[in-house]
């Protein structure tokens, strides 16, 4: 039984945050690819004899491997946030925070119904009222 428990928990995580997932290993991947390139670029370049080439190939690796970096670290960090977003929302349902809230306020009127009075109510209660 709890296996199956363990599975679907598995399954709900991934099923979440599977794009968020894949970009972390796009960039796992990125980044050993770049500098697989950079290695065989560098190896040419010696042996052709061409080894002033060697500084842009480097160039291009760390902006490839910066890249990358930054689009795991963006990736962890929104792996967290939808949870946390989850939190404010009920900790403002249930604190009371959306009494700063100009739209919560203007939402707050239609929340609580008035009493709509049709002309007849009107007619009836001017008729108790003379007699």
């Amino acid at each position: 039984m709890y296996h199956y428990l363990k599975w679907a928990a598995l399954s709900l995580f991934l099923k979440r945050n599977l794009r968020y997932l894949l970009f972390i290993l796009i960039g796992i991947v990125g980044i050993y690819v770049a500098d697989a390139v950079y290695q065989d670029m560098a190896a040419y370049s010696v042996m052709t004899k061409h080894t002033g080439d060697i500084s842009h190939y480097l160039l291009m690796k760390w902006t490839a491997v910066l890249f990358f970096s930054l689009l795991i670290v963006w990736s962890i960090f929104k792996l967290g946030v939808r949870e946390r977003k989850k939190k404010e929302k009920k900790q403002m349902k249930k604190g009371g925070e959306f009494e700063n809230d100009p739209y919560m306020k203007r939402l707050e009127k239609f929340k609580t119904p008035r009493r709509l009075r049709s002309k007849t109510d009107v007619l009836i209660e001017r008729k108790k009222k003379r007699g």
